[in-house]
């Protein structure tokens, strides 16, 4: 049977980072995300984990998990020294100037146009595969307990949500935050592993999923939550020009 391709990422990137990091083997990396070193060669040798145990490795070494596959695909693909980083353009040296004073106030946050998603072993995350279209770029002062979380801006593009998002509206969701809190608006594995907005409340046999436009109907959902929920939608860009 093959190898996945997330797993030659993720042993990908590990490889890299044991070279460059501070981290020199696999017992400080156990030691430091708090795994047994035994994990770690299982991991490197034949067999996969749970998306919890990688994005402890991930963070061992300073990244989160989606950046950890996206650095071992570049590592795959010949990149010696891959960069991930948010570039922010400016108009003239004096913004610039005045931005750089405040830089560390601002976070860079990827923007998936498509809103695919990947299969875990517990659930389903952004396809660590796909580029992002852009970055969006937010004041941390904006992000009050969601400083270190996993964020990501997904762009909606059918109307079932309008009035309250309209299709172009962007969609900033908390992959940390998947705790269910009745009738909020999560992220969730919709249909064909494409992300959809919905609000959420708990049914006896599953889950309903709402659309705030009547001419989407309830769509029930029988999955687990943690297959169907993405992460909470915590920040909405609505796009104002939009006429309903």
């Amino acid at each position: 049977m093959d190898t996945p391709k997330i797993t030659l990422c993720f042993r990908a990137a590990f490889r890299y980072c044991l070279k460059t990091s501070h981290l020199k083997s696999q017992k400080e990396v156990a030691r430091v995300a708090k795994v047994a070193e035994s994990t770690l060669s299982e991991m490197m040798a034949h067999k996969s984990f749970s998306i919890a145990t990688q994005n402890k490795i991930a963070n061992a070494f300073g990244y989160d998990l989606m950046d950890f596959l996206m650095l071992g695909r570049k590592v795959l693909e010949g990149m010696d020294e891959p960069i991930l980083g948010m570039v922010i353009q400016v108009g003239s040296e004096g913004q610039k100037e005045a931005l750089e004073g405040d830089i560390d106030l601002f976070r860079g946050i990827p923007l998936y146009e498509s809103g695919k998603l990947a299969a875990g072993e517990r659930g389903m995350i952004f396809d660590p595969f796909e580029e992002p279209a852009s970055s969006i770029v937010l004041n941390e002062r904006d992000l009050t307990g969601r400083k270190n979380h996993r964020l990501v801006g997904l762009k909606v593009g059918g109307p079932s949500m309008v009035p309250a998002i309209p299709p172009g509206s962007v969609v900033i969701v908390d992959l940390d935050d998947r705790q269910l809190v009745d009738n909020k608006i999560y992220a969730v594995n919709f249909e064909d592993n494409i992300a959809a907005v919905k609000r959420v409340q708990q049914w006896k046999h599953g889950f309903v999923l709402i659309s705030s436009s009547t001419d989407y109907p309830p769509v029930l959902s029988e999955l687990d939550w943690s297959e169907l929920c993405v992460g909470r939608a915590v920040s909405v860009w609505r796009r104002l020009d939009y006429a309903s």
